[in-house]
């Protein structure tokens, strides 16, 4: 209620203020005018004196322009006195003598200009009664003057009340905003001291909590490295058991139907026609298990290293997808296990531009720094919103999570219609987190 009082006090003195500030400028246009009609009077006479005096036309223009000009400063005046009827009486006066005055100057010019004798205008002129209605004017004039000077008077006067209450007004203000702020500053204080306390105690539960995350964060990533371990370790026993027992099987029947062949009659040929079928289906059986055990285990990978493993590998799915598969591997020294990460890092994305992709040229870069190993695979496909997390599948997330286990890092960029790119960087001269 008090800031509101203060607010309609504010806007009174202020609207108090801004009236006697319009009055004060009709005032001073008042007198601007009133100044300005004694100037053009002034400017008349000198100029009907000139003319008077020497004959020449030529000392008539102030003259013409200030009777021209007159009726309109005239009509100004009386439209800034029309609302005061004793203004209005004093400006009729002053009226009255300025068309007294006009007359009698044009009555002399007039008399000039018929060529009458000088003593005809000279009695005119002799007569005083130019100077009696230029005195006049005068004292018209100043009536005004002393008018409006009376009205300036009042509009300053209710200028200083206006102002004097604003002065009282900010005061009051001052005073309820000191108070208000004394209490805002009691009531800060105490919340300060609580928000210090509510702080301390989240900072508290914060420590413990990404104590806790980073705790649970290791064990799930010792988790991962160990089930990436154990997968390797189980695809590596598979392809053991696949090329011990089922190929040294695969084979022995393989020899046994050729044996069996071999020692049977040209008669009937559809029993030969069955073995022969029989071989190119143990064929095609030991063909998928060679395939299988590479898949699970690559053989070229520990046999002829990782640049040849990597180009067999680019065959392979060049031969299987028809796609233009180009391979830039340079000569690397990596232990077993980071071989193995960048091998499957390559067979993943493979994997997902076989399936997403719909790409036509794919592009395999292995680069060899002083400091690390960077391999980059790049395709033209169709691409996706790399923000989107329907995006994040287990292929990314375990490539990423391979190439953490080897302390490297894994970058995916890619653009709806620009292809994808995926980029690992391995370090050199440190040892992996886990062999994988």
């Amino acid at each position: 209620m008090v800031a509101a009082s203060l607010i309609v006090a504010n806007e009174l003195n202020f609207d108090a203020a801004s009236e006697a500030s319009r009055g004060s400028v009709v005032v001073a246009q008042r007198q601007t005018s009133i100044y300005n009609l004694q100037r053009l009077l002034l400017n008349a006479e000198t100029g009907q004196r000139g003319y008077m005096l020497t004959g020449d036309p030529s000392y008539l223009q102030p003259y013409t322009q200030a009777v021209t000009e007159v009726e309109a400063s005239l009509n100004s005046l009386r439209a800034l006195v029309v609302s005061n009827a004793q203004m209005m009486a004093e400006f009729a006066v002053l009226s009255r003598a300025i068309s007294r005055k006009l007359a009698e100057l044009e009555l002399t010019i007039k008399l000039r200009q018929s060529g009458a004798e000088q003593e005809a205008w000279q009695v005119v002129m002799d007569t005083g009664l130019g100077r009696q209605y230029m005195d006049a004017v005068r004292v018209a004039s100043d009536v005004l003057l002393k008018s409006a000077a009376k009205d300036l008077t009042l509009q300053t006067i209710k200028v200083q009340q206006s102002l004097q209450a604003s002065r009282l007004s900010v005061m009051i203000t001052a005073l309820f905003c000191l108070l208000a702020f004394g209490l805002y500053l009691r009531g800060s204080a105490k919340l300060h001291e609580a928000s210090q306390k509510r702080a301390q105690d989240l900072q508290h539960e914060k420590a413990k909590l990404e104590g806790l995350v980073a705790l649970r964060t290791a064990e799930l990533e010792q988790l991962a490295n160990h089930l990436i371990n154990v997968q390797e370790r189980e695809r590596e026993r598979l392809a053991r058991e696949l090329h011990d027992e089922l190929g040294s099987l695969l084979t022995a029947a393989k020899f046994d139907v050729a044996r069996v062949k071999s020692r049977l009659p040209t008669e009937p040929p559809d029993l030969h026609e069955r073995l022969s079928h029989l071989t190119s289906t143990l064929n095609a059986g030991i063909a998928i298990k060679r395939k299988i055990i590479e898949d699970l285990r690559p053989s070229s990978l520990s046999n002829l290293g990782l640049p040849a493993a990597l180009e067999i590998l680019a065959q392979e799915f060049r031969a299987n997808t028809q796609l233009t598969v180009e391979t830039s591997v340079d000569a690397l020294e990596l232990d077993e296990g980071q071989q193995l990460g960048v091998y499957r890092l390559v067979q993943e994305a493979f994997t997902n531009i076989a399936k997403h992709a719909h790409a036509t040229r794919v592009q395999v870069l292995v680069k060899n720094y002083w400091n690390h190993v960077e391999v980059v695979v790049s395709d033209d496909g169709v691409g996706f919103d790399a923000g989107q997390t329907k995006h994040a599948s287990h292929g990314l997330s375990g490539m990423r999570q391979r190439m953490h286990a080897l302390q490297g890092r894994l970058e995916l960029s890619s653009v709806p219609g620009q292809g994808t790119t995926i980029k690992a960087v391995l370090p050199l001269g440190l040892s992996a987190a886990a062999d994988v």
